[in-house]
């Protein structure tokens, strides 16, 4: 009996013990929430074509199905600034589809430069899936789902017209012995780049083009590249055609043409096309197309006369200069003008001439007031420079510069002549006229007085 309250005195306690415990665990630790990293921003590429495709997605792509496999390209923009490095890429194919052959198509796709039909360089991410069609397949069109990573996914829808006909009423029984080997492709050639296409008029370039096989299996031989010239350009090799035995999968190689444009060549881009031919796999020959571009321009020759100025000049005079700009090429110049600096010469401003076309020539006057010189003597010989300044058809500025030196001149310089000493003879006739006319006087009034008396 005396172990009963003692069992009860002893729970007392443990039951105290433990909320005192719990009244002194401390206040759970808060978790700071976790910002996940923003997903980047994807886009299809919907102007450009790559390979295996022959439209864009703009103009209705559809992927391309024969031999047994559908073809599907995706190719995928990111709009970010900061793009990642690569993407994981996957096909969701249900497993109970009549069309393709399950399997896991899954594959890491890097950013890189991409050449699209049109030879410009595209930073994208370019998948390429081989989806194996089932010998079994009926007539359809068929929705394949593309996903990328966890945050986009796209649809493309895969059209069959080789298989079953669900329409027909007695079908045949489906081929189910595989293709032996896929469908080959044509391989096709591009532009990668192009050095030395930036000419002058009547010069010569010599054109580095680089070009790629971009098919990844495929070698090309007896390869011919064949130029044709446009207008204003000329060939300077015997032959327009390069021939090359071999060219590798993958492969860059290059063709070297010398141009000559002539020298009345208009500024511009100009296309210099180029045409492929070559054969491939086993007997099969292909054929290609491509235009490398050459930009001419027109070299600047401006002319500007010698401006009369001068040899000397009062203080307070004021000059009228006439300024002249001949444009001996084709190129027109705009902007033209011309400044004059020298230490006691004031011009108004700046003489503008404007724009100069090609073969033609413009003129201003620039007014000039003349003062003195700066320091102990405000007269005498002063240097100064007249500075022509214009602007070529790429925006670039040149320069002319004329130098000149003038003598200025106190404005009481110029002193009235001391009158000449009258010649000795001279003075001797004018007495011998002053005595002749007293003479004459005098005898003229003697004849009147005795003219009076009479």
């Amino acid at each position: 009996m005396k172990l009963i309250p003692i069992l009860t005195a002893f729970v007392c306690a443990c039951t105290l013990g433990v909320s005192a415990f719990a009244e002194e665990l401390p206040a759970e630790t808060e978790i700071p929430e976790i910002v996940p990293k923003a997903a980047p921003v994807l886009q299809i590429d919907n102007s450009h074509i790559y390979g295996f495709m022959e439209q864009s997605y703009a103009q209705g792509y559809e992927p391309l199905t024969d031999g047994g496999y559908a073809v599907i390209v995706l190719p995928l923009c990111c709009a970010d600034d900061e793009k990642p490095e690569s993407l994981r890429v996957s096909v969701g194919l249900d497993a109970g589809s009549a069309a393709f052959i399950v399997k896991n198509y899954e594959q890491t796709v890097p950013l890189a430069m991409h050449t699209a039909n049109d030879g410009t360089e595209q930073e994208i991410y370019l998948a390429e899936f081989w989806l194996e069609l089932s010998p079994e397949r009926v007539n359809g069109c068929y929705p394949v789902q593309i996903q990328v990573e966890d945050f986009s996914a796209y649809t493309v829808f895969v059209n069959i017209t080789d298989g079953i006909d669900p329409n027909a009423k007695e079908p045949e029984p489906p081929v189910t012995t595989p293709p032996e080997e896929p469908v080959i492709l044509q391989p096709k050639i591009l532009i990668q780049r192009i050095s030395g296409g930036e000419i002058e008029a009547g010069e010569t370039a010599e054109l580095h083009i680089t070009l790629k096989n971009t098919s990844h299996t495929e070698t090309l031989q007896n390869l011919t590249v064949t130029a044709s010239t446009p207008e204003h350009l000329t060939l300077e090799a015997a032959a327009d055609m390069l021939y090359f035995e071999r060219i590798p999968a993958d492969a860059e190689f290059e063709a070297v043409f010398r141009c000559k444009t002539a020298a009345d060549t208009p500024a511009g881009t100009y296309d210099l096309p180029l045409q492929f031919d070559f054969a491939y796999g086993k007997g099969m020959t292909g054929t290609g197309s491509g235009k490398a571009r050459i930009t001419v321009g027109q070299p600047v020759k401006m002319e500007f006369p010698l401006v009369a100025i001068p040899a000397e000049a009062v203080v307070s005079d004021r000059l009228e200069l006439h300024l002249q700009a001949l444009n001996l090429g084709t190129a027109p110049v705009s902007n033209v003008r011309a400044e004059l600096s020298a230490d006691g010469l004031l011009p108004e401003g700046t003489a503008f001439i404007g724009m100069v076309t090609g073969g033609t020539s413009a003129d201003a006057v620039l007014n000039v007031q003349v003062s003195s010189k700066h320091g102990a003597d405000p007269y005498g010989e002063t240097n100064g420079q007249i500075i022509f300044t214009y602007t070529d058809e790429s925006g670039a500025d040149h320069t002319e510069t004329q130098n000149f030196s003038i003598t200025l001149k106190s404005p009481f310089s110029n002193h009235t002549a001391e009158p000449k000493q009258a010649d000795s003879h001279a003075w001797v006739w004018i007495m011998a006229g002053i005595g002749g006319a007293i003479l004459l006087l005098s005898a003229v009034l003697i004849f009147r007085r005795k003219r009076g008396a009479s």
